[in-house]
């Protein structure tokens, strides 16, 4: 059972990855402008702010049927996504996509920290191992499909009917029941609890920053790489997934059960440094380099974070999660931003803003 729980990071970050990475073949086949595609890598993730009741759902209601049914859901809205012909499609399939994916992570989310107890620390760091080889997966499969001119659409209907088959192996497993109500902490009341707690806030913040440095700072790279290096869609794609390696590596040396503590501080540097690489080093090497810096400081951020909220208030990791998540969700207005920038001055100038991010994040972390 632990194991099909692992899974659910590698299985959202193999998909989640295509909408981001694909951003410039779709933008130019399905006709949008740069702030349509913005605001579509936006949404993608931002949904999730809408669906932050889903937290405390998951600490109250069978994780399975949440799983189950938030899998064959993300599923369906990547094949929504794949038959998109204009942008109010494409806005539906990423609705459905960001809610339905939103339900089945938190669910699972929520089992495996009751499930493995005190040793939630390694398993959250494994399963961001295996979401850092999902974020590997996502590159190869478009690259593939686009390589062997199948086009976007092709890396989308495969993805979905992946999702679909494994919501429906969630669906067979014995995943926790919630405990029983308890008058003290009713869901709403629960929440109102959590949303003062002023650690879970600094840690929404945190996450904030770096979630900016995800999917959507490889999508805008790849575009970039396209539009200001001239390099072609299928060589910018396999320039950030050999990048995104960066992650993984990052990933793997977390779940090491004997490994010296990290802190934040030198993640947010090492993120910096990457993003400087891109941006100012004209070579493909470079980018791959680059992009693989921040890859690895994203992830190691992300366990320290991820470990530290979950814990924080045990039985509710749920609603923890939820309003951690929700504060974190200022993130995504960056690719809104980047967008409108892009449209009035270049691309160029646009990803000076992820510059600028960064050093934020390493002046944030001082104390950290």
């Amino acid at each position: 059972m632990v194991a099909s729980l692992l899974l659910v990071g590698f299985a959202d970050e193999t998909v989640a990855f295509l909408p981001y990475g694909a951003v410039e073949s779709i933008r130019q086949d399905v006709g949008l402008s740069y702030l349509q595609a913005g605001f579509l890598l936006a949404l993608y993730p931002g949904i999730g702010l809408l669906a932050t009741p889903l937290g405390v759902v998951a600490d109250h209601v069978s994780r399975r049927v949440m799983a189950a049914v938030g899998g064959v859901g993300y599923g369906v809205g990547l094949c929504l996504f794949a038959m998109a012909g204009d942008f109010w499609f494409l806005f539906t399939a990423v609705v459905v996509m960001g809610v339905a994916g939103d339900a089945m992570v938190r669910a699972v989310e929520v089992a495996l920290v009751e499930t493995t107890g005190d040793n939630v620390e390694p398993a959250l760091a494994r399963s961001n191992l295996l979401a850092a080889i999902g974020d590997l997966v996502g590159p190869l499969l478009l690259f593939a499909a686009l390589g062997t001119g199948l086009g976007w659409r092709a890396a989308f209907w495969a993805a979905g009917a992946l999702m679909v088959a494994y919501g429906l192996f969630l669906a067979s497993q014995p995943l926790p029941s919630p405990a029983e109500p308890d008058d003290d902490h009713q869901p709403w009341r629960a929440l109102l609890e959590v949303a003062k707690d002023r650690r879970v806030i600094v840690a929404g913040l945190l996450v904030a920053v770096i979630s900016a440095f995800d999917d959507t700072f490889v999508g805008f790279a790849v575009a970039f790489l396209i539009t200001g290096s001239g390099l072609t869609p299928a060589i910018a794609t396999l320039a950030a997934g050999a990048g995104l390696a960066g992650g993984v590596a990052a990933a793997a040396w977390a779940s090491r059960t004997k490994r010296r503590k990290v802190g934040l501080r030198p993640c947010a540097v090492l993120l910096l440094a990457g993003v400087l690489t891109l941006m100012f080093v004209p070579n493909v090497v470079a980018a791959a380099l680059g992009i693989a810096a921040v890859g690895a400081a994203v992830n190691l951020a992300w366990i320290v974070l991820q470990a530290r909220y979950l814990t924080l208030r045990p039985g509710q990791a749920g609603t923890t999660s939820a309003v951690a998540e929700a504060i974190a969700q200022l993130g995504v207005l960056t690719p809104l931003a980047i967008g409108v920038i892009a449209d009035h001055h270049g691309l160029t100038v646009a990803m000076l803003l992820y510059v600028l991010l960064a050093a934020v994040f390493v002046a944030s972390t001082r104390r950290q």
